[in-house]
């Protein structure tokens, strides 16, 4: 069974569209082309992710695709997904660079330092204009790295780490 803590929010299912079984889906902060691996989408129904094959994702606008999902062949099966929340795994999602600022989801990654070694978990990244960085959970304690080619040397999605050189002395405050 799929946990939240490993996905992402998509966006929210709002109404049928047609007769076929699609469905409009509102973005929240990802966009269609942020999902590298559209196979499958989990819908939040009475608290639990439920897994869905996608039949089709067809951009609508910026804010709003078409979604078909696989075995869903009418308007009356769509209907009850009304306001529903759509997640995908946080591996399923795809780096993208908007007006200069980094968006990747990368939470639960293990961080490794080139010197230190393994030294924590990756949280969020804060957002922070032109200076976005990343949030490293290590021993109870919450550091932000900068994310900054200079400092995250590598990110390997299929193992979920994130190598790094961090400033000496970083992980000592």
């Amino acid at each position: 069974m799929i946990k939240k803590n490993d996905c992402i929010l998509l966006g929210t299912l709002t109404k049928p569209h047609g007769t076929k079984g699609s469905v409009i889906l509102w973005f929240k902060d990802l966009k269609a082309e942020d999902i590298k691996e559209r196979g499958t989408v989990f819908i939040e129904i009475d608290g639990l992710l439920v897994p869905f094959f996608i039949e089709s994702l067809l951009e609508k606008s910026a804010d709003a695709a078409i979604l078909k999902l696989k075995g869903i062949n009418s308007e009356s099966q769509v209907k009850g997904f009304s306001g529903c929340h759509v997640f995908v795994r946080t591996d399923q999602i795809r780096q993208r660079k908007k007006s200069g600022t980094v968006i990747l989801s990368l939470k639960g990654y293990k961080i490794r330092d080139i010197r230190l070694g393994d030294i924590g978990i990756a949280g969020d990244i804060e957002d922070i204009a032109n200076n976005p960085l990343l949030q490293v959970l290590r021993e109870d304690k919450e550091y932000l790295v900068p994310f900054h080619t200079d400092i995250i040397l590598e990110i390997r999605d299929k193992e979920k780490l994130i190598v790094i050189e961090a400033p000496e002395g970083l992980f000592e405050l």
